[in-house]
């Protein structure tokens, strides 16, 4: 698509950084729970972060919601996807911290962190296309989190710039 055909931007600042907590012992993978836990449909009352897309090409995306959920002991992040073979949206736990460690915000803020940099040394996945909607983190945060993950993404060069 032709820079032109793109729809209006609109300038988003960034977020202050959130400082991360010492300790914050965070767990994050693919189906990462706290220990003993078990979840059979998703979470029960979950935040809603915000939602990211990926579009690579026409036939090759994927668009992931993400969500915070105050378990016993521990604040654990999910992913709600879409998964394209079965038709069907699916949760899934990334990450977990322990929740005497950190507010709700917080955990969300650097669970997101860890968990796409895990994402970025496991599978190579890139920076996202997208920010679709913001939620309890906002969308400078959202960007915020995007740069520290992908610091190269802050020095490519824009269409304007080629």
């Amino acid at each position: 698509m032709s820079s032109s055909l793109l729809p209006q931007q609109r300038i988003v600042g960034l977020a202050d950084l959130i400082e991360r907590p010492e300790p914050f012992d965070s767990v994050v993978g693919f189906d990462e729970k706290p220990p003993g836990v078990e979840y059979s449909n998703g979470p029960s009352k979950p935040h809603y972060l915000g939602q990211v897309e990926w579009s690579w090409s026409p036939m090759h995306g994927s668009v992931i919601a993400y969500y915070i959920h105050r378990a016993r002991r521990h604040w654990v992040l999910w992913q709600y996807r879409y998964d394209d073979n079965w038709e069907s949206w699916e949760w899934e736990p990334v990450g977990y911290v322990p929740r005497l460690q950190v507010s709700q915000k917080l955990a969300a803020f650097h669970l997101m962190i860890d968990y796409w940099r895990f994402r970025k040394t496991e599978t190579t996945l890139d920076h996202y296309h997208w920010i679709n909607k913001s939620g309890e983190l906002n969308i400078a945060e959202w960007r915020t989190i995007g740069l520290l993950v992908w610091p190269e993404v802050a020095t490519q060069p824009t269409n304007q710039d080629q």
